[in-house]
Formats: C-alpha cells, sequence, structure tokens
C-alpha cells in the first residue's frame, strides 16, 4: 500500500496517528507538496482525481480517498486496538464526536485560515469577510467543545479512539495557525497535554 501523504497538513496527520497507534509498518509513505502545486499535477489526479491528500494506493491499484475512509478500511485490516468503537453506542458515540467536531469545528477553523492567512494566498482566492464569519463560528465551537472536554478525559467516552484523533488534529492544527490562543481554553489544553503523551502525537 502506498499513502499520499503532506507533513504539513492535518487530515494526512489523522491518517499517521492512526497508522502510528496501530503499529502499522507496512504502508510506503509518498510525499506531495502541495506549495509546489504536485497535488494537481496529472499524475497525482489520475490517483486522486479531486487532488485531494491523503490518498490510499493498494496493491490493485484501488485508491481510497478521505481521511476517515482511510482510518476505517485500515482499522478493518488491523482490529486491535480497536479505536471505532466495539458496542453499538460506543460506535455511534464516536463516529456522533468525529463528524461533530470535523463539521462544527474544523471545518470553520479551516476556512479562517484559508481565507485570512497570508500564506495561503497562493493556493485560495481568499474572501476576507467569509474567513472572518469563519473564524468566529470557530471560537464558538472551540468554547463549546472546550466545556465537553470538562466532563471527561477523552473526547467518546473513557479511552482514547479515532475522536481524539480528529481533535487533536484540528485543535494542534488550526488554533495556531488562526492566530488564537491554546491558554484560553483550558480543558482543550489538558486534552493536547493528554494527546503529547502519546508516541503516535509526533506521526
Amino acid at each position: 500500500m502506498k499513502l499520499y501523504d503532506n507533513k504539513m497538513a492535518n487530515s494526512p496527520r489523522k491518517v499517521r496517528m492512526f497508522l502510528a497507534e496501530k503499529k502499522i509498518t507496512n504502508v510506503e509513505m509518498v510525499e506531495i507538496n502541495m506549495m509546489e502545486g504536485e497535488h494537481k499535477t496529472p499524475e497525482y489526479r489520475a490517483i486522486a482525481p479531486n487532488s485531494r491528500i491523503p490518498a490510499l494506493q493498494l496493491d490493485d491499484g484501488t485508491v481510497i480517498m478521505e481521511s476517515t475512509a482511510i482510518c476505517r478500511y485500515l482499522e478493518s485490516l488491523h482490529p486491535e486496538p480497536n479505536l471505532f468503537g466495539e458496542s453499538p453506542i460506543e460506535i455511534a458515540s464516536i463516529e456522533m464526536w468525529q463528524a461533530r467536531i470535523f463539521n462544527e469545528l474544523m471545518i470553520p477553523l479551516a476556512m479562517g485560515f484559508r481565507h485570512l492567512h497570508p500564506a495561503m494566498s497562493a493556493l485560495e482566492t481568499q474572501n476576507k469577510e467569509y474567513g472572518e464569519t469563519q473564524k468566529n463560528i470557530g471560537i464558538k465551537s472551540l468554547k463549546y467543545f472546550n466545556s465537553v472536554l470538562s466532563e471527561s478525559e477523552f473526547v467518546a467516552g473513557d479511552r482514547y479512539t479515532f475522536a481524539d484523533i480528529q481533535m487533536i488534529t484540528t485543535t494542534d492544527f488550526f488554533i495556531g495557525l488562526n492566530r488564537l490562543n491554546l491558554d484560553d481554553y483550558p480543558e482543550i489544553k489538558r486534552h493536547t497535554e493528554l494527546m503529547s503523551q502519546r508516541e503516535s502525537f509526533t506521526a
């Protein structure tokens, strides 16, 4: 298998962390330089038509795109340690929190970064008003998820799951890039410190 990766992006990091937690080592990593436009070349578009990263290419040529789908596929091959849930309620809880973090927190913070940060002007047709609106939505969501984490050590229950991977790859990446202060969200900071103790954090 080959994983088309980018060390600077948060979505590929989800897969790298998942691989590290599973201790899967038989995946060839192929770095795609987005700043140089390698994700838009005909060669890469033949693999991933939407030009997105990551993409997992199987040995038979089949390509799986979208980080969560990739991780679900890998979980089916390597079910332990379980990161997507075992009982019906745990599976539903992990799915719910992962989706909520992605849609309510990651997307607005990502849009704030993409439309406001000068470094993104080469990759994005920036709309400052839209970026500010999305950033403000992201700030409200940070406050909400900070309160959620005050009730539980982990995001979805009493153990580390894929929902924690979604959370840490979102907060560790986008809080700083939106020029926000992690200290303003003490429970998210606590979660960050907890995640940083795992080997997968540096994946």
